[in-house]
């Protein structure tokens, strides 16, 4: 078989790549984790009609956690996590509705209690999706509740926003790197989120302040048709009460190992989030997450990493 001729690096490559190996070597100081990730897989290629619903479901174990809370209020311990995200495409990726459900559990309850679910967050919105460039541009607007579910509590987040969200994949546009990494891509994407109405969801981890914008990058290397994959999440949250509502308040920091099979995938994660602009609580685990993803329309449902986010409590 004859070698590929090898392209040019034009402007569009090299943004492109720029993008991505910022997503994979942001250092923890400067990212944090995107609590929400992108609708309709993150795909670069937009499918721009027809009808379709696809999502995942997935159960989480923390195997470690000397801090992670497991409710909105900051007590107890996370244990379990259950999860449901759905994509309602109904012009294709143009219009679409993206719904989660998430649970967690408190590993600080008494026998059958700590599998039973203490927190409850629920998430709507929509999206649309069209070509822009090397990559795509999603822009959309969402509504999140989350409460406790076992006991009174005075703390309830509760935001509406809207965001804009850049999509790449490399392996798109230099062919010869899916082929180095067997099958494989450098892909992820970049978030700017606004919180156009929020009264009550927190910038920072010990619950001080309101957040104002989020700050988002994802990277993700895949390699033998994505069977093994090394992500990396970063998100920073700004807090509107602050002097300069522009500087991050929090950063949230998650990299993560992913086995996938398709409709399976396995998630071996740390997360850590920090406070960026004073001392104060901070809240780290780490975790596993088992994923039956589905698809009506595809035969090959994509992964749950790059369609929807992993939530956190």
């Amino acid at each position: 078989m004859a070698r590929r001729r090898r392209k040019g690096l034009t402007p569009a490559r090299t943004f492109a790549l720029a993008l991505g190996l910022a997503g994979l070597g942001a250092p923890a100081a400067a990212w944090a984790l995107d609590k929400q990730g992108s609708a309709h897989g993150g795909a670069v290629e937009v499918d721009p009609d027809g009808f379709d619903m696809s999502g995942a479901l997935s159960v989480g174990l923390a195997l470690v956690n000397p801090s992670y809370a497991a409710r909105p209020d900051n007590s107890g311990h996370t244990l379990m996590r259950y999860a449901g995200h759905t994509d309602i495409d109904i012009i294709g990726q143009h219009l679409s509705v993206p719904l989660d459900v998430n649970m967690f559990s408190d590993g600080d309850r008494a026998g059958g209690g700590k599998v039973g679910p203490s927190e409850l967050d629920l998430i709507g919105g929509v999206t649309t999706t069209w070509p822009a460039g090397p990559g795509a541009v999603e822009v959309g607007a969402r509504l999140e509740s989350d409460r406790s579910v076992d006991r009174p509590s005075t703390a309830k987040q509760f935001y509406g926003d809207a965001r804009a969200r850049f999509l790449y994949s490399l392996a798109r546009f230099f062919p010869e790197l899916a082929s180095r990494l067997h099958e494989g891509d450098i892909a992820g994407w970049a978030t700017l989120g606004w919180f156009t109405y929020n009264k009550s969801y927190f910038a920072r981890p010990d619950n001080s302040g309101r957040a104002f914008l989020r700050y988002g990058l994802h990277g993700e290397l895949s390699t033998f048709a994505d069977l093994f994959s090394v992500g990396l999440d970063a998100t920073m949250f700004t807090d509107r009460e602050a002097s300069n509502p522009l500087r991050p308040s929090e950063v949230d920091f998650t990299p993560e190992l992913i086995f996938h099979r398709a409709p399976f995938e396995g998630h071996l994660a740390l997360e850590t989030d920090l406070p960026a602009d004073r001392t104060g609580k901070s809240q780290s685990f780490v975790y596993a997450l088992f994923v039956w993803a589905f698809d009506l329309v595809s035969d090959t449902p994509k992964p749950l990493e790059s369609r929807a986010r992993i939530p956190s409590p």
